[in-house]
């Protein structure tokens, strides 16, 4: 077995963070894998490289990856024959679209095609790429049941196998490290955002929630993990409502553990989510979270959450009886921790190694559900 991941660049992310800690494992387990990165952009790059993680930057700018820029189909073609690959695992539009149209007229290397979230292409000829190019793709993997529904409606026009597989955790990248730049942050209740500042995330909802409940709850701060095009914004926005020593814009940070350890709840006030691989870090410490009814992670972590709609008045309300009820507090807290327990890389690596045996033997799993 040989496997190439394949994806448009590696920015940060929770997509990314899931790729680094999967191959990561594969290394321990001396499975011989690729990462194409057809870009050969992305911040986290770099700590890729750095873990020594076999990587092929088939790219030099996002230039590269645009839709009919077709130079990088053929180079990928190339890479795939050179490389005697038996399984091409794609996730993100840029790394599934190509993937394909390389492999189009190539039924001997098995295509996965890992879908991530249900954000719905606004350019028509996406959306159509993504259904005519389901022909190419030998089985999906979906994050979720409502990503796999969304896949089902928006991609599966050649009606594949369709799987859901649940993102995982790495303990091992979960340990926390003495940051002194963090001390700020002890003695405060920090409520955390954690991911990319793009505007599904609505961050906005969560600094308005947080002035609303500041007065009540003075030890209440807000920290916001990432980095996007939502930055100027939301620090405006913060202004605005004279939140400067209550919300924290912390960057990209590689310590994600740390920032968790000191934290006491997570909110995810999204429109849209394919599965939060930052909910499922932050159950692994034990923080309750509250999302909205969009967060597919709900499927499996709803007795560990609070769940109202994306509106700054149902989120402040949640985080008020998260900071005034201790006892709803902890029992939230301790079930986090149960079902994140379940939910380890090593597990999810095994799991999906069996499914890569299956797929080469042409005996896929009836159950839709790999769990």
């Amino acid at each position: 077995m040989r496997i190439l991941y394949v994806v448009g660049g590696l920015p940060f992310g929770g997509i990314e963070n899931l790729l680094f800690d999967i191959c990561r494992r594969l290394q321990e387990l001396g499975v011989r894998f690729k990462v194409v990165n057809l870009s050969g952009t992305g911040q986290k790059l770099p700590e890729f490289m750095e873990a020594r993680i076999p990587i092929v930057n088939l790219g030099s700018g996002l230039k590269d990856i645009k839709t009919f820029s077709l130079p990088t189909a053929v180079r990928l073609k190339r890479l795939v024959e050179e490389e005697g690959a038996s399984i091409v695992h794609s996730m993100q539009f840029s790394g599934d679209y190509f993937s394909r149209l390389a492999l189009l007229f190539n039924r001997g290397v098995k295509v996965v095609t890992h879908i991530h979230n249900i954000k719905r292409e606004k350019r028509f000829e996406r959306r159509l790429f993504n259904r005519l190019l389901s022909y190419r793709t030998d089985a999906f993997l979906s994050v979720s049941k409502a990503v796999y529904d969304y896949v089902e409606r928006e991609h599966n026009l050649f009606k594949r196998p369709n799987y859901v597989f649940y993102n995982c955790i790495n303990p091992e990248r979960l340990k926390p490290r003495p940051s002194p730049e963090l001390a700020f942050l002890k003695g405060k209740r920090v409520f955390l955002c954690l991911g990319r500042l793009v505007p599904q995330k609505r961050y906005d909802v969560a600094i308005r929630a947080l002035k609303l409940i500041s007065g009540k709850h003075p030890d209440a701060v807000l920290a916001v993990v990432g980095e996007g095009g939502e930055m100027d914004r939301l620090k405006e926005l913060t202004r605005s409502l004279s939140l400067e020593g209550r919300v924290f814009f912390l960057g990209y940070r590689k310590d994600v553990a740390s920032v968790l350890s000191l934290s006491y709840a997570l909110l995810v006030p999204s429109e849209y989510e394919g599965l939060s691989i930052a909910h499922l870090e932050a159950a692994y410490f034990g923080l309750p979270a509250v999302i909205t009814p969009a967060v597919p992670s709900k499927e499996i972590l709803s007795e560990a959450s609070i769940v109202v709609p994306s509106e700054v008045d149902s989120f402040a309300r949640a985080m008020d009886r998260l900071l005034s009820e201790p006892k709803l507090y902890f029992e939230l807290s301790e079930r986090a921790r149960a079902v994140a327990s379940g939910l380890t890389v090593d597990r999810y690596v095994g799991r999906l190694l069996n499914f890569y045996d299956s797929l080469l033997s042409g005996k896929l799993p009836r159950e839709r559900v790999l769990f």
